[in-house]
């Protein structure tokens, strides 16, 4: 993890050292469904916000991985073990292919501790008539490790053109070839498997630089792949379009005991609720009270905060 996600340590380290939380912004008739059923909605990238979602990323990958910087990476992953380069290649092309169909995602932005007004951005994105609401939870969501197995990953946004990849990734190859004798001694199905997985995060993970004031980290399932019991697939409709979700759940072992998940309870991550610029904040704001209350948030008032950056919206 340390030699092929070195990328994400250094976003982990430094969201800890700026005491970041982090929001997930959504309209507030969909923050409702997700206190109310304590879980996470994670969505296909296909329809997601972003029309470029996985393309810009694939965009940026490939010319790379052509280039010299990716001979030398699969240099290292032969030097592993022979044909791994091959293996790696294959995979990769066979999830390139298929990726907008196969992965499920959910959005975080990196909050500042103390921020009550939330992104004028954001607001402009989920507000109007539906309202926006922001659920805000603590540091520490990005790196939990429930002790039972998910199959969610969470990785940080990358924003930039294809040098800044270059940049990133260069620091990675580097990172393998200093540690290609260590390399050797691990198991090199295990190589195979995190150089695989390193290229596919990178594609749901690129973004353009125009999104960077987002500060993204996705959360990001691949039932296909890696499917999890405790994940399961359900169809709504959001914006008028039905549509499968997988949802990730929070704590809730009194529905079912696969989902005794203490790491997750709502009550301990979660720790605000910024309801956005809106025509009917206080209605929204009771009927935030007595979800949260009833789904066993203590303090509930006190973590609703109403956002009062100036936007106008219109009816």
């Amino acid at each position: 993890m340390e030699l092929f996600f070195c990328f994400d340590r250094k976003r982990t380290a430094l969201a800890k050292e700026n005491n970041r939380q982090f929001a997930h912004y959504t309209t507030a008739e969909t923050a409702m469904k997700i206190i109310k059923g304590k879980s996470l909605w994670l969505r296909n990238a296909a329809v997601m916000n972003d029309y470029s979602e996985i393309a810009y990323g694939r965009d940026v990958l490939e010319p790379v991985m052509d280039c010299e910087l990716g001979d030398r990476f699969y240099k290292v992953l032969d030097a592993v073990q022979e044909g791994a380069a091959d293996e790696v290649k294959r995979r990769h092309s066979n999830h390139r292919r298929n990726a907008r169909e196969t992965v499920f995602m959910a959005s975080l932005s990196e909050h500042e501790t103390g921020n009550k007004l939330g992104q004028l951005s954001m607001w402009r994105a989920y507000g109007g008539p539906v309202a926006g609401v922001a659920l805000i939870f603590r540091r520490e969501v990005t790196e939990l490790e429930p002790k039972i197995d998910l199959g969610i990953s969470a990785s940080p946004v990358l924003y930039g053109e294809p040098d800044d990849f270059v940049q990133e990734f260069h620091e990675m190859v580097l990172l393998l070839e200093k540690e290609i004798e260590f390399l050797k001694t691990t198991d090199p199905e295990l190589v195979i498997n995190f150089a695989a997985y390193v290229l596919q995060v990178a594609m749901y993970t690129i973004k353009h630089p125009g999104f960077k004031e987002e500060n993204e980290w996705r959360i990001i399932h691949r039932p296909y792949e890696f499917p999890s019991a405790h994940v399961k697939p359900v169809t709504v409709t959001i914006g008028g379009i039905p549509q499968a979700v997988y949802e990730l759940p929070f704590h809730k072992p009194e529905t079912d005991l696969l989902f005794d998940i203490p790491e997750l309870d709502l009550n301990r991550i979660l720790e605000n609720v910024i309801i956005g610029p809106c025509l009917y904040p206080e209605t929204i704001f009771r009927a935030f009270l007595n979800e949260m209350t009833a789904a066993g948030i203590e303090r509930a008032r006190s973590r609703i905060i109403f956002s009062e950056i100036p936007l106008r919206q219109q009816g």
